[in-house]
């Protein structure tokens, strides 16, 4: 019965014991004005707009995704219906920090978009076309590691150019003496490439015009093995740097996921490693029936679910926090510094997200639920314990129907 049946059954009850009180007490005005009154707070109750559960339950879902994991949780009323007073104090709190953030941003962007261009042009040329902030701290990032990395290298290139010309010179000034020529220059040259070159590039300049000038008069012989020997150095640097990307490359590759640019079990394991004794719970997420969607849509369409399902749990972490991909439709998260109620919390507004996101891909819109499993680390025991604690937790979840969040039982205190 709604709210408004039940207050219709108030009046229509007003209305027999209204008569029947006041023949017993006719004399008793205060009584009167009494019953009048609580007949006409329940019409004003009747004729003011209630909202429905089904729209209350929406605004709070809609409203928790624009607050952080933990916020967003007190939305969640209790069995009567009300938010706690704890909680309403801290929700009260956390929109009047969001509201200040938001009027700082409105503030803060357009001057931020502003000096992004005039760096962008001061040093190449600005992000092309009406682009986001994050495109333009890119595009400027970009650039001043190119800029950075022209000089790191020229300025290398020359010292490495320097170091392995500087053997050559007694050879070729004993050339040019049994050439019967004279060379002061090519003495002046490697007297200036002997020192080290300035930190300065305008001093550094400087310099090495100065030995260039002296080089070019040494004589042909010397410029000419002067551009063999820079082409030569002009190679081993190029195969260095190829060298070292290629070893950055395989670095990152080693520790994130191809597909989902998520952490590695390798990275997992020294995260968990680098927490040591620190408290910590432990997630494992699976999505529920993915070999359904592989089979129906295609391992495309599974990727594509994948790699929106990593995004979904990068903004359901907080920073001290570390989402992984453990190896086909598994995930986990290490919420570190979390107690097993915290961490709960997490998970469930996690599961939630997930419920409600709508994945989209090559084959049209799909929706899909994930189990969950939830262990806390004791310290002491390996981490591996509460791996295999928060898989069987996991497992559990599957059983009783999937899209839920199940918790493993303490693990005993290591002897």
């Amino acid at each position: 019965m709604n709210q408004r049946h039940l207050i219709e059954q108030l009046l229509d009850g007003m209305d027999e014991v209204r008569p029947i009180v006041l023949a017993a007490r006719p004399d008793d005005m205060e009584l009167r004005t009494t019953t009048r009154d609580m007949i006409a707070a329940l019409e004003d109750i009747k004729r003011a707009p209630a909202i429905p559960a089904p729209t209350y339950t929406w605004l709070c879902q809609l409203t928790a995704k624009l607050l952080d994991a933990e916020h967003g949780a007190l939305l969640k009323p209790n069995a009567d219906g009300l938010i706690p007073d704890a909680a309403s104090q801290a929700l009260q709190q956390h929109f009047e920090q969001r509201q200040m953030l938001l009027m700082q941003a409105l503030q803060d962007i357009p001057a931020t978009h502003f000096l992004l261009d005039q760096s962008s042009e001061m040093i190449g040329d600005k992000a092309h076309g009406d682009t986001s902030l994050q495109n333009k701290a890119k595009h400027l990032l970009k650039l001043l590691r190119d800029h950075l990395q022209h000089d790191t290298d020229l300025k290398n290139e020359i010292q490495q150019l320097i170091e392995a010309f500087n053997p050559s010179f007694s050879a070729l000034s004993n050339l040019l003496e049994q050439a019967g020529e004279d060379s002061p220059e090519l003495k002046q040259a490697q007297q200036i490439l002997s020192q080290k070159l300035p930190d300065n590039i305008d001093d550094a300049r400087a310099l090495l015009q100065s030995a260039h000038q002296s080089i070019l008069q040494a004589g042909t012989k010397l410029v000419s093995a002067s551009a063999k020997l820079n082409e030569t150095m002009q190679e081993q640097v190029e195969k260095l740097s190829s060298l070292s990307s290629k070893l950055e490359q395989a670095e990152s590759e080693a520790r994130n996921d191809p597909l989902t640019g998520l952490p590695n079990r390798r990275a997992l394991a020294e995260y968990l490693n680098d927490l040591g004794q620190n408290n910590f719970c432990f997630v494992v997420i699976d999505i529920d029936h993915f070999k359904n969607i592989n089979d129906t849509h295609g391992h495309d369409v599974g990727d594509e679910i994948l790699q929106q399902l990593a995004i979904i749990l990068q903004t359901n972490i907080r920073n001290t926090d570390l989402a992984a991909r453990i190896g086909g439709e598994e995930f986990c998260i290490v919420f570190a510094a979390a107690p097993v109620d915290t961490s709960y919390t997490l998970a469930e507004k996690l599961r939630l997200s997930i419920e409600t996101h709508t994945f989209t891909s090559q084959q049209g819109p799909l929706n899909i639920t994930a189990s969950i499993g939830l262990a806390e680390h004791v310290a002491g025991h390996p981490s591996s314990i509460t791996f295999k604690a928060a898989d069987k937790a996991l497992y559990q979840s599957k059983r009783n129907g999937r899209n839920q969040v199940s918790t493993a039982a303490p693990i005993s205190q290591p002897e």
